[in-house]
């Protein structure tokens, strides 16, 4: 027999208010491992990858009910200004909920990125949302990327942050690790496109920071280094772009081997 019964709604207290805003800091997100997500479709896009919310705070939570019938996690009403207070964007809409961080592993895999210093967060998050498009097994990052469970690198994910794993690491991690470690370096001699690739190992895409690029002590790490040719008119690629360039080359020419 079907259940009528849905999450009961309440008022959101000052006391409640004021933890919840301490989430707006990356050293309480870290301690409480919870973060605040913006945004009906945004919550719509984790929600139908099943990853349900701890609890949601609305100034329209009737609406809430009508939109995700299925949720069963704490609902709070909230005055407009309570929300914009809770909001990281300037023109916040009507909802923010609470999510776990999740604790993911990087292992096992076939095709990972390693990210060295990633420090923007818009490049970060559009960076998980290509290894999610191109159905990579994982992320690994150095200790100087960005933090991926900030509100920005969230938006720019569209939420994959919460479903590909993806692990914080060193070098040492990288060095151990017994994968075709492939680094891209403009000043390397091999086109991309030329690249040999092997079905008999797993593969680490490794990508530099915007600046400065594959840092020395991840380059002696790498067993190959290729380089995407470009005019002479640009000096580089935006780092997010030449990850989406290398995944997809990559990945089709993998499928094509397998």
């Amino acid at each position: 027999m079907k259940s009528n019964w849905h999450p009961e709604i309440n008022p959101l207290s000052k006391i409640h208010l004021t933890a919840l805003k301490k989430l707006q800091q990356k050293k309480f997100r870290k301690s409480e491992q919870q973060v605040l997500v913006e945004s009906w479709n945004l919550l719509e896009q984790l929600i139908a990858n099943g990853i349900k919310p701890i609890e949601v705070i609305s100034t329209q939570p009737d609406e809430v009910l009508h939109k995700f019938p299925g949720l069963s996690c704490p609902i709070f009403s909230a005055q407009e200004h309570e929300l914009k207070n809770l909001a990281e964007t300037e023109t916040p809409q009507s909802i923010v909920a609470v999510y776990q961080i999740p604790a993911f592993e990087v292992s096992g895999y076939k095709v990972i990125l390693y990210l060295d210093g990633i420090q923007d967060p818009g490049n970060l998050g559009t960076i998980f949302r290509i290894a999610t498009a191109f159905n990579l097994d994982g992320i690994a990052m150095s200790q100087d990327c960005c933090e991926v469970y900030s509100p920005k690198v969230i938006r720019a994910s569209l939420g994959s942050v919460f479903w590909m794993p993806s692990e914080t690491t060193d070098v040492a991690w990288l060095g151990k690790q017994t994968a075709d470690k492939i680094g891209l370096i403009a000043n390397s001699e091999i086109k991309l496109e030329d690249l040999q690739l092997s079905t008999e190992k797993s593969i680490i895409i490794v990508i530099g920071s915007e600046g400065n690029g594959i840092s020395n002590s991840v380059r002696t790490e790498l067993s190959k280094e290729v380089f995407i040719p470009i005019t002479k008119q640009m000096e580089s690629l935006n780092a997010a772009v030449a990850t989406g360039i290398a995944v997809y080359e990559i990945t089709q020419r993998l499928f094509l081997l397998t």
